[in-house]
């Protein structure tokens, strides 16, 4: 059985799953597991190679599937055939959405915060270009044994130039530690195989934010979602791509929101509407 070390679960209720972004763990999730914990049994997971997680085996083969398919079975030792919400921020909400697309019956809503499913773009547009750039920067880097500066690249591309700079050496170097596994999340959302017409019939109520100061790349992500997934409702936030880490009381009011109406007995339109879905 899964370590119980790369999982964190609390407090009792309906469950709710949380996937956290690249460089980052289950611990990003503290602050809203704090605020959730009255009526939710949250578990909170570390992804493959972050936190108190194993690094893949067969890095070569890796791909996002893998990712889902380990988080599909940890769940299921947890929760056995009990429905679930799920939220993920970035990489996790790629995984968040690749578990759906394998599991739409098991997941009760979708909560993604920009997910990095670069796949559901045109590989000739502008946003996935960029996104091929930075993977191909960090994987020159780490092909000539420069991990500073390939953690640098992909720190700096969602924070701003000279953030990694700035960080004290010992946050620097706990960074360095994961960019291997950062190319690998690149990697697999780059040659996912499912593209956005795979997700059009995916009926779960989501709940998608976003920012404007954020990269194109997950804006453009964002919109594609926006007229993909036919029960969507979405906000911007402010903060970047990390404001789940870095502006979370301003993020998860949004959550906390979303999760409360879902609660709610529904109305009669609200009732017609889901007979229609079944």
């Amino acid at each position: 059985m899964q370590s119980e070390q790369v999982i964190t679960e609390r407090g009792t209720g309906t469950p709710l799953v949380l996937l956290h972004s690249s460089l980052s763990s289950k611990t990003q999730w503290s602050k809203l597991s704090e605020q959730l914990i009255t009526g939710y049994r949250i578990i909170a997971i570390d992804l493959y190679g972050y936190g108190e997680s194993e690094f893949p085996d067969s890095p070569n083969q890796f791909s996002l599937a893998k990712e889902a398919a380990r988080i599909a079975r940890i769940i299921r030792q947890h929760l056995g055939n009990e429905r679930f919400h799920l939220i993920g921020h970035s990489y996790g909400g790629a995984t968040a959405l690749r578990l759906a697309h394998e599991n739409p019956s098991r997941i009760l809503s979708l909560g993604l915060y920009e997910p990095v499913a670069f796949f559901l773009l045109d590989q000739s547009e502008p946003a996935y270009r960029i996104m091929q750039q930075v993977e191909q920067q960090i994987a020159s880097n780490l092909a000539k044994g420069d991990i500073p500066t390939a953690t640098a690249h992909f720190i700096d591309f969602w924070s701003g130039q000279g953030t990694y700079q700035g960080l004290q050496v010992e946050k620097q170097r706990m960074l360095d530690r994961y960019i291997d596994k950062v190319l690998l999340d690149f990697q697999a959302v780059l040659r996912e195989p499912l593209r956005a017409e795979d997700y059009r019939n995916l009926a779960l109520p989501v709940c998608l934010l976003r920012s404007q100061e954020s990269p194109l790349p997950t804006r453009r992500v964002a919109e594609v979602l926006e007229h993909t997934l036919p029960r969507l409702e979405a906000h911007w936030v402010p903060g970047g791509h990390l404001a789940p880490i870095t502006n979370a009381d301003e993020v998860n009011p949004y959550w906390i929101n979303f999760l409360r109406h879902l609660r709610e007995p529904a109305g009669p339109e609200e009732d017609e509407r889901a007979k229609l879905l079944l």
